[in-house]
């Protein structure tokens, strides 16, 4: 009887073993966000980036298609906010001649460009921003013109529409702007409605903490990504810290550091660090080290890849054997 039913509604219904309902995951090859993520972004599924502005938004963006690309996946950009530059993108690590980049008038226009990518089955696609998105019932106004919530009623009517071609593959990145308001300001404060934090799947928020310096030079900031909601796995309302340098990016030696400092691998003692019989003076000589030594790095990764698996086996009250984590 029920095997019948699910004949006769047309693919409407699946068990939920289906294969059609399975997904897969683009990382970001850098161990403390795919641990964060469960194992980078989904697709078939919608990821909001939040922040304020300038915290790195759009360059993490970049790195989830910069991976993606490696995958052999196309990408798409849908750039609402003319903020494009094609050789910032490739030192991002984006092959700008494989992707597809879109500078749309109207929301309307981006909707339905974003529509034909999922349905010609684009690999990931990328919205900078909802915050630039405006209908055209508003476009072609006078700028006297601002009805009330405009782009939060033109995005919550707009957003249930576009999501159920997300089974045809797609992982769609939507970046917003956290913005002030008067009266009490809540941290999820974003134009365009709430329509967008009802539907991600995935709300990773970003934050600015403090500054990288070398010789009195601020050549980067430290980058705060916290999982705001999942429905995808990953570590809700966790957060984890990475590098970014003006010059590079992400730091992923850096990030390795870090992360051996948190588990106990490299001890510090003020501004001296300890690593094996190594003792190096200041952060910069730590990365100077492991960047240059090929070896020690590995050697650290496979540490801390044992210590990961007694830490999450404790956290689940699991006991580990055939690990050893000296």
């Amino acid at each position: 009887m029920i095997e019948k039913l699910i004949e006769s509604s047309k693919g409407l219904l699946k068990k939920g073993s289906d294969p059609s309902l399975q997904y897969s995951r683009i990382p970001f090859n850098i161990a403390v966000l795919d641990k964060l993520t469960g194992g980078g972004i989904p697709q078939k599924r919608m990821t909001l980036l939040t922040g304020a502005t300038n915290v790195g938004k759009s360059y993490l963006a970049s790195q989830i298609v910069s991976c993606a690309q490696k995958q052999g996946l196309m990408a798409a950009w849908i750039d609402t906010e003319l903020s494009w530059d094609p050789s910032w993108m490739a030192k991002c690590g984006i092959d700008t001649d494989a992707i597809l980049v879109s500078q749309p008038l109207t929301g309307e226009a981006a909707f339905d460009l974003m529509r034909a990518l999922m349905k010609a089955q684009v690999g990931i696609i990328v919205l900078d921003s909802i915050a630039g998105l405006v209908p055209t019932s508003l476009q072609d106004e006078d700028f006297s013109y601002s009805p009330l919530a405009w782009q939060a009623r033109f995005v919550n009517q707009s957003l249930p529409r576009l999501l159920p071609y997300l089974q045809e593959g797609a992982a769609l990145v939507v970046i917003n702007q956290i913005r002030s308001s008067l009266g009490p300001v809540s941290l999820d404060a974003m134009p365009g409605g709430l329509a967008q934090v009802f539907f991600s799947h995935f709300i990773l928020q970003l934050r600015r903490e403090g500054w990288i310096e070398e010789n009195k030079q601020k050549i980067g900031f430290n980058i705060t990504v916290r999982c705001r909601k999942s429905k995808v796995g990953g570590d809700p309302y966790q957060e984890c810290t990475i590098p970014f340098r003006l010059d590079g990016g992400i730091d992923v030696v850096e990030t390795v550091i870090r992360e051996g400092l948190d588990k106990g691998l490299i001890q510090q003692a003020g501004p001296w660090y300890k690593w094996d019989k190594e003792k190096l003076m200041g952060m910069n000589n730590v990365r100077k080290f492991f960047t240059n030594d090929d070896q020690a790095l590995a050697m650290l990764k496979e540490k801390l890849l044992i210590t990961g698996v007694h830490d999450d086996a404790a956290s689940k009250g699991l006991h580990t054997t055939g690990a050893d984590s000296s």
